[in-house]
């Protein structure tokens, strides 16, 4: 996107769109803070694995020891095992965006409580496929998302089940495993940001991420609606894997949870409600990241290793994070005021 076209844009996305807004300004970890805060960096990944991260990791122990073919049978490339992994993952990511999508958007049980955006999914937008916003987002994830997904996933278990990439064993290297987890959440991070940035230059933006970037008001189905290049670059998080020593496990956590979370993500909804409108609640999408979504030119990473915030492209939702990121624009396209 060009910045002309980001200045109208921000405009065109004006007041009558916003719905709910978080407490401001939004805040990041402090795990590049100098001098170093260990107490709040630890605290900061704690709250990243609480609830969501133990979610993934639960479904990933589930998809590993019941659903994936076995190292036998993957030794041999073979359309069957292949094509069972392709269903499993359409299966899974369907249950938890179809789940959500069902609640939030077709029932409704929240209304619009902690709504991001005040309109609810376009059926009328000819950007979509067929017109309709949450059709096209169906067919991107589904057909080329999971498609990619399980791509990636079967070649590196190929990979493994011939001891071509270097693995560890789960009963001695438990530890490390565990270790894996988080970091395999904190590499991800750090690759979507640096891979956004490029798909934020102009002619991939043009060519491939415009695609995603059709959802400003976003919902669960939204997150994995991307061009299939997108796809391939976005999950290739997992080349590391084919380098650094780890666990089957650790591959399917890593492509489970970077896929199934943008559900969450996604989702258009701050919190959700648990039972009563008065009752408990879970943490849902990001502010964060639906910044980026409504202003484009900003919050290409995301909170748990603040890479926006070291680079200056940090907004944190407020007027004054705005104005500075109106000023580059202006900037950029050599505009100066008196």
């Amino acid at each position: 996107m060009s910045d002309s076209e980001f200045m109208t844009d921000s405009r065109s996305r004006g007041i009558e769109t916003k719905g709910y807004e978080p407490d401001l300004p939004i805040s990041v970890s402090s795990i590049l803070d100098w001098p170093p805060r260990p107490i709040a960096t630890l605290r900061h990944i704690a709250l990243m694995m609480l609830p969501q991260g133990m979610l993934w990791v639960a479904m990933s122990a589930v998809v590993w020891n019941f659903f994936t073919p076995s190292m036998e049978r993957m030794e041999s490339p073979s359309p069957r095992w292949i094509l069972e992994i392709y269903l499993r993952n359409v299966v899974v990511f369907t249950l938890v965006a179809g789940t959500l999508h069902v609640a939030l958007y077709v029932r409704r049980v929240q209304q619009q409580r902690y709504k991001y955006n005040r309109r609810w999914l376009s059926t009328t937008n000819r950007s979509f496929l067929w017109n309709n916003q949450t059709r096209d987002n169906m067919f991107w994830c589904l057909v080329s998302g999971c498609g990619v997904w399980s791509a990636y996933e079967a070649l590196t278990l190929w990979f493994y089940a011939n001891d071509w990439i270097p693995s560890v064993e789960w009963g001695t290297w438990w530890p490390y495993i565990c270790a894996l987890t988080v970091i395999a959440s904190l590499w991800s991070v750090t690759h979507f940001y640096c891979i956004h940035r490029v798909l934020h230059m102009r002619w991939v933006y043009d060519h491939v991420h415009y695609l995603h970037h059709h959802n400003v008001n976003t919902g669960p189905w939204s997150g994995l609606s991307m061009h299939p290049v997108e796809h391939m670059m976005y999950l290739s998080m997992i080349v590391l894997w084919w380098v650094v020593p780890a666990h089957p496990f650790i591959l399917i956590l890593t492509l489970l949870s970077n896929s199934v979370a943008t559900a969450f993500s996604h989702s258009g909804f701050e919190r959700f409600e648990i039972g009563k409108r008065s009752g408990p609640t879970m943490a849902g999408a990001d502010y964060f990241h639906h910044l980026h979504h409504r202003y484009f030119e900003c919050n290409y990473g995301n909170r748990p290793v603040p890479l926006d915030k070291l680079f200056g492209t940090f907004h944190d939702g407020t007027p004054e994070a705005h104005a500075r990121m109106r000023e580059r624009a202006k900037a950029r396209r050599g505009i100066t005021t008196a």
